[in-house]
């Protein structure tokens, strides 16, 4: 029995992804980085998940309604030595990297920013949200 269990645990180990998302690099040193991929720190795939769930995209021209925000250009950067706000062009969910700057999440509450540009709203999932999608992930993994 005891054999079988340790075999169960390393293929369920194994599968989770201790591997980096490439946009941490821009939030995080690489010798940090490479360290909480040995040591197979749970904030890396929290971090990889955090990334693309923490959030969703609605297109304003879609919208039932008119949707109201902040706007997403008062946000200051996150990695920035000076207090630089958002600047990205344009939106692409494979390169958008919401780590970068300093976007306000409630606990409880859904938060949107306005990004007329790009002809988005990035709506903020509450922290709960997120927090419980993980936990379901993770055990999926």
């Amino acid at each position: 029995m005891g054999l079988l269990t340790l075999f169960i645990c390393t293929a369920v180990c194994a599968q989770k992804n201790y591997k980096a998302d490439k946009r941490l690099y821009d939030v995080f040193s690489s010798e940090y980085i490479a360290q909480l991929e040995a040591s197979k720190s749970e904030l890396i795939p929290y971090y990889n998940y955090y990334l693309d769930n923490s959030y969703y995209v609605v297109t304003l021209k879609s919208a039932a309604k008119q949707l109201t925000g902040l706007d997403i250009h008062i946000v200051t950067s996150a990695v920035s030595q000076t207090t630089q706000n958002f600047n990205e062009k344009t939106y692409s969910r494979e390169t958008f990297n919401v780590l970068k700057y300093n976007f306000d999440v409630s606990s409880k509450n859904f938060i949107t920013y306005i990004w007329n540009e790009a002809g988005i709203a990035v709506v903020f999932k509450p922290l709960l949200y997120i927090s419980a999608g993980y936990k379901k992930f993770s055990k999926q993994q």
